[in-house]
């Protein structure tokens, strides 16, 4: 299969925002786009998908004349057989529930042609446990989108043991010509490529908090406010060989004894969690939060996503 071979594309469980944003994706490069939902009646994804398209008119991300193509190409089914049997690539969104994943997978390849790629878009389930139940597992890999899914630029691509050569290289050839920023991630391993970084930040911060070296609203606003400033263009590589690998060697040799390597989760947020404080949900969280302090949270972080968007497209 060539790139030119993907015309038509099946998401399944894309009735959800990041389904909508995925579907915007494809739906934008030119290609047909089926939704699969358990309810037409009670969908959403038309509705959803013209906000979300008049919200980026507002902008100046598109026009009206690509709004109109994009909700042209897009369609919605809860016929298994409509969405899978001439899809050149389905697309799985369903909940992060291991059964329900193998329950759709069997389903896809059970109407699917055999020269269908699979990619799952879960976050954190392991690919090759998810392609387990496939008879034809060397078409299967992952595709992780992050939130929101049609302004964030990168997209994991994750093979497995099984994948062939040829499909990981189309999915990452496809997912770049959308526009997207895909990275490799050469293993099937827990949390794949961003997620581990993320969360290996996050495993500092939340230590530093629980040990009372600060509280939470400082060390947010000095991530902000220093390398967090610098991260979208200067990342941790390019960054070690600016001041020079020997200094970068000479500082982690003393750090890295410093640094927090528990594998429990942090004390603060079991409590927090075990008193039902959720965060923006409930007004209180490692911060308190006022409806209105959320919604601007909420606000700023689009608008900031929005602008990096224009940014990008004017500068790449």
């Amino acid at each position: 299969m060539k790139l030119s071979d993907i015309k038509k594309i099946a998401i399944v469980g894309g009735s959800g925002m990041m389904g909508v944003g995925i579907a915007q994706v494809f739906a934008s490069s030119g290609r047909q786009v089926t939704i699969k939902t358990r309810n037409v009646q009670t969908c959403t994804v038309t509705e959803d998908l013209s906000g979300q398209l008049s919200a980026f008119l507002e902008e100046g991300l598109i026009n009206e004349t690509d709004r109109d193509r994009i909700l042209s190409r897009v369609n919605i089914t809860a016929d298994a057989i409509e969405a899978y049997s001439d899809a050149d690539l389905i697309f799985e969104s369903v909940p992060e529930v291991m059964e329900v994943k193998h329950a759709t997978f069997r389903e896809m390849e059970r109407y699917a042609k055999t020269s269908c790629i699979f990619a799952s878009g879960t976050s954190v389930k392991s690919i090759t446990e998810i392609a387990a139940v496939c008879e034809h597992k060397e078409r299967i890999v992952g595709a992780h989108f992050w939130n929101p899914a049609v302004l964030i630029p990168l997209v994991e691509v994750i093979r497995t043991e099984d994948t062939s050569d040829e499909v990981f290289q189309l999915v990452f050839d496809l997912l770049q010509e959308c526009g997207k920023k895909p990275a490799k991630c050469l293993k099937d391993v827990p949390g794949f490529l961003a997620n581990r970084l993320q969360h290996a930040l996050w495993r500092e911060a939340f230590y530093m908090l629980d040990e009372g070296i600060a509280d939470a609203a400082t060390l947010d606003e000095c991530i902000k406010n220093s390398f967090g400033f610098r991260l979208p263009q200067l990342g941790p590589f390019e960054n070690a060989d600016m001041v020079s690998t020997e200094l970068t060697l000479n500082i982690h040799s003393y750090m890295f004894q410093h640094l927090y390597s528990g594998v429990e989760p942090s004390r603060t947020l079991v409590e927090l969690v075990t008193e039902g404080k959720q965060g923006f949900a409930t007004g209180e969280g490692f911060q308190s939060w006022t409806p209105e302090q959320a919604a601007r949270s909420k606000a700023v972080l689009f608008q900031y996503l929005i602008d990096q968007t224009k940014y990008r497209r004017s500068h790449y």
